[in-house]
């Protein structure tokens, strides 16, 4: 025994030992499922939905918060939304439908020409980088924009909607329901021109402007997702796409459009209905009036300050120049009382050069003679 060696292993490794054991011997037990999992339930709809419904408070939240500021990016950013969401709604969910759907040929048609025409509208608008507060509404081009953008929808939409469910021969109830509202738009918009005509209430015509812009495309879109639910997934989109955008939709109205705002189309159309039924309705609210009368002061004192740095400008500016000529002026009779010193000095030193050399010529003659 004595001639033994006995080692005792640390206690760290014996642990790891048997670590190790039991990682190894873990194929060797036979699998199993607790009995309260389901193995049918898929979870990428709820999870869809649940993610869906988080981003719901967070969007309305931020996009109704949004600042006007000057220089801010919201002011481009927000606008150019608004164009997206626009679009969506009118041309990029019937495109998708009907692509998803071997026999809407009707319906892509007629998306295609739409996307044409609000895609060169849309594009017109951002080139042209002009602001809300520098947008002429009585101007041509405003009225060309926000002419179309208020009579395609109210014109088009219905009438091609109304021609493609009584082609079509399906007159459930949900149908005939759409065939009514797209008939009432149409029959509104003659009793619209009327009321514009006979100046009978021009209160009645600025609530039919928000009919014809808003209620054409809301419309295409529930009957879109009724009758051609491609997925969970995109009815989950329309619906959200849509609060969205009638989240921002309804911004223009409570709040003050900011003059900084990029001017896309969507916002110069909803800014001139702003505009339009705000004189109907008189002229806003008290806080409404308070702040445009605080924006005017802020406008004029801004202006003032302009002209008075120009006006400090201007007159530094003469300043300097005065300064610079007298500057010159200086420079240039010193230049010359110099120069004059100098021919004054050479003609000196020259005479007496010549004297001297008189002199000495005149001495050296004399000595010679004597």
């Amino acid at each position: 025994m004595d001639n033994c060696c006995f080692i005792k292993r640390p206690i760290p490794f014996l642990f790891l030992n048997f670590i190790i054991w039991n990682i190894a011997s873990i194929p060797l037990v036979p699998a199993s499922i607790a009995p309260y999992v389901d193995e049918t339930y898929s979870s990428k709809p709820d999870l869809y939905d649940a993610l869906l419904n988080t981003f719901f408070p967070i969007s309305f939240v931020i996009l109704l918060n949004a600042s006007g500021e000057s220089g801010s990016i919201k002011n481009k950013l927000l606008p150019l939304l608004d164009d997206v969401l626009y679009n969506t709604i009118t041309w990029v969910i019937p495109l998708i439908v009907s692509f998803s759907y071997g026999d809407l040929l009707a319906i892509k048609i007629f998306s295609i020409i739409n996307m044409c025409l609000h895609v060169i509208c849309a594009i017109t608008a951002i080139f042209k980088r002009e602001k809300i507060g520098s947008c002429k509404f009585n101007g041509l081009y405003v009225r060309t924009i926000y002419g179309f953008l208020i009579l395609f929808p109210v014109i088009v939409i219905p009438a091609f909607w109304i021609i493609n469910i009584t082609t079509r021969h399906t007159f459930d109830s949900i149908n005939m329901m759409f065939l009514i509202i797209f008939g009432f738009l149409l029959v509104s918009l003659i009793l619209y021109f009327v009321i514009g005509l006979f100046y009978i209430n021009l209160k009645i015509a600025s609530a039919f402007l928000i009919i014809f812009f808003y209620a054409p495309n809301i419309l295409q879109t529930l009957l879109i997702a009724l009758y051609w639910p491609i997925n969970f997934y995109f009815v989950k989109a329309c619906v959200f796409i849509l609060v969205l955008s009638l989240t921002r939709n309804v911004s223009y109205f409570t709040d003050k459009v900011p003059d900084e705002f990029l001017a896309t189309s969507t916002t110069i159309t909803q800014a001139v209905l702003r505009e339009f039924i705000k004189e109907q309705f008189g002229g806003g609210s008290q806080i409404e009036i308070i702040d445009e009368k605080i924006d005017d002061i802020k406008i004029s004192i801004d202006k003032k300050d302009n002209n008075m740095n120009e006006i400090r400008r201007l007159m530094m500016d003469e300043v300097k120049n005065s300064m610079m000529d007298e500057v010159k002026r200086s420079m240039t009779d010193e230049v010359k009382r110099s120069m004059m010193n100098e021919v004054k000095r050479s003609l000196i030193n020259e005479v007496k050069r010549s004297l001297m050399d008189e002199v000495k010529n005149s001495i050296n003659e004399m000595k010679k003679n004597s």
